[in-house]
């Protein structure tokens, strides 16, 4: 088989992998198949290959120290903006960030994985900085500015297929769910595992009935309820309203439940996740 062909094959193949259009093993077999000269294999991590490193060229590593700059331009100088500069270079940077990191989400996962971090740290880090500096730090506006940033990392994980911050964004929306119970109410143990539980059922039904349609988004919901699971007894340390005795008891407890299902269901939620 021609070189160049070969190629073209094996890097569908690692696309198959990366995108869980074939069982991982099935990759492994064709990749071995086709790729028979194995001391020619391209070594990668999550997309970035070596021979893509040793290959670039300079037009490539001018563009990165350029964007770069910009940033660092923008970083050094931010608080000599006035507002309005400085929400238009928030997001203009943001947006920077986002539309790379799509553009790399499939290609090259490491570098659409590292853009798309970078945007949201950004995206939070300069909003409470800019909140701050303007007087508007009072606990529901900071509030409100989580759940904001929250929601918008849920639509970049759909958006893009990348589950993690699919996943972040749901776990922002539980702390702020988490901060909201402890200042408006006073719970005891009970009250805390009837405020979470309902939702874990939720999560874990949603993930259930939308793991046919997409996989990822089934199984990151599924991870949500998985967390959910516990936060009863997370919120229980932190509000400080369970006996440390029964927080064991109902931690153990709650463990061989989940064992439990787990064990039984493992053929089914196997296939779902994996």
């Amino acid at each position: 088989m021609e070189q160049e062909k070969r190629k073209i094959i094996i890097y569908e193949i690692e696309h198959w992998r990366r995108s869980k259009l074939l069982p991982e093993h099935y990759c492994d077999f064709l990749l071995n198949l086709y790729d028979a000269a194995s001391t020619e294999r391209d070594g990668r991590v999550s997309g970035l290959s070596k021979s893509a490193i040793a290959g670039s060229d300079w037009k490539s590593w001018l563009i990165g120290c350029v964007f770069a700059a910009v940033i660092a331009f923008v970083v050094f100088h931010f608080n000599s903006f006035r507002l309005p500069l400085q929400i238009m270079s928030v997001v203009a940077i943001v947006g920077l960030c986002y539309g790379v990191g799509f553009w790399y989400s499939r290609r090259t996962p490491f570098i659409g994985y590292g853009l798309v971090g970078a945007g949201s740290v950004a995206l939070l880090g300069a909003g409470f900085y800019l909140l701050r500096a303007n007087g508007l730090d009072e606990p529901p506006l900071l509030l409100a500015y989580v759940a904001f940033c929250s929601f918008v990392w849920i639509f970049v994980g759909l958006a893009a297929r990348m589950g993690l911050f699919h996943y972040c964004g749901w776990c922002g929306l539980m702390l702020v769910y988490a901060y909201l119970l402890h200042e408006r109410t006073r719970l005891d143990w009970i009250g805390a595992e009837l405020s979470w539980l309902p939702l874990c059922v939720i999560f874990a039904w949603l993930g259930w009935l939308l793991h046919r349609a997409s996989k990822q988004v089934g199984a990151v919901l599924l991870l949500v309820g998985f967390t959910l699971w516990w936060m009863p007894e997370l919120y229980g340390m932190y509000a400080g309203v369970t006996d440390g005795l029964l927080l064991q008891l109902l931690f153990l407890g709650k463990l061989a439940v989940a064992g439990s299902v787990l064990f039984g269901l493992r053929k089914k939620w196997s296939e779902w996740v994996f």
